[in-house]
């Protein structure tokens, strides 16, 4: 009987080893996925709008990452100490000038201007119309490209949209024609059609959230050389008289 028993447990543990390498080298077989094989895969399910999409993000990637290196690394835009500056009435005029002069941000330029400008204009009203005019010509080279990426913010969950609509058309005619519909049948196309949406979302959100950066510092420039400008004419005007 103990013979029969240890007979019967080998008999059990060949096979189970026997079953156990017959799995490991079915799963060694299954051929490796890599990466570019699940792009083309995500390519093929997202269908043809999700080129677009693809478009849409590489110039979204290009202006933004153009305007960043704008605000940051090409020229300072303000200078908070220069405003300071220009609220201190104990600073002599001459020297708030110098210091005006001396300055190397878009600010500066506009108070530069002032500064010149107040040889010939000598009242409040002519020189907060310079101020208005040189600002507004300051804005407008910050908020290059904004008309774009506004678009792009715009356009890309509408394409994703589109896309959605196309591929859940395109899984109701697979629906209708097929013989027999499964769970599986229906939850591959709407799987399928929501990928553009998905994509042209985060497409808008990243853009938009740099988007939002951008305005907050024009937004910022325009308030903080607003303010420095007036306190500029102020005591040029009280100067001169």
């Amino acid at each position: 009987m103990f013979k029969k028993a240890l007979i019967l447990i080998f008999i059990v543990g060949f096979a189970f080893c026997e079953e156990t390498n017959i799995a490991s080298s079915a799963i060694e077989r299954k051929p490796k996925v890599t990466f570019l094989d699940s792009f083309a895969e995500f390519n093929r399910m997202g269908g043809i709008f999700i080129y677009p999409l693809y478009l849409l993000s590489i110039i979204g990637l290009a202006y933004v990452l153009e305007r960043f290196f704008f605000y940051n690394f090409k020229r300072k835009l303000f200078d908070e100490k220069l405003l300071d500056d220009c609220k201190n009435f104990d600073l002599k005029v001459s020297e708030l000038k110098e210091k005006v002069e001396n300055s190397k941000t878009r600010m500066g330029d506009v108070l530069k201007e002032i500064l010149r400008l107040s040889k010939r204009r000598k009242s409040i009203e002519e020189l907060d119309k310079v101020l208005e005019m040189e600002i507004n010509g300051q804005i407008n080279e910050l908020q290059r490209g904004f008309t774009m990426i506004s678009a792009i913010i715009n356009l890309a969950p509408l394409i994703g949209f589109l896309g959605t609509v196309s591929g859940m058309i395109s899984a109701f005619k697979s629906i209708y024609q097929a013989d027999q519909v499964s769970i599986t049948l229906v939850a591959k196309g709407i799987y399928e059609a929501l990928i553009t949406t998905e994509v042209g979302l985060i497409i808008a959100i990243v853009v938009n959230f740099f988007y939002s950066l951008f305005v907050q510092k024009v937004e910022r420039f325009t308030q903080i050389t607003v303010e420095a400008g007036e306190n500029l004419i102020e005591r040029i005007v009280e100067n001169e008289n």
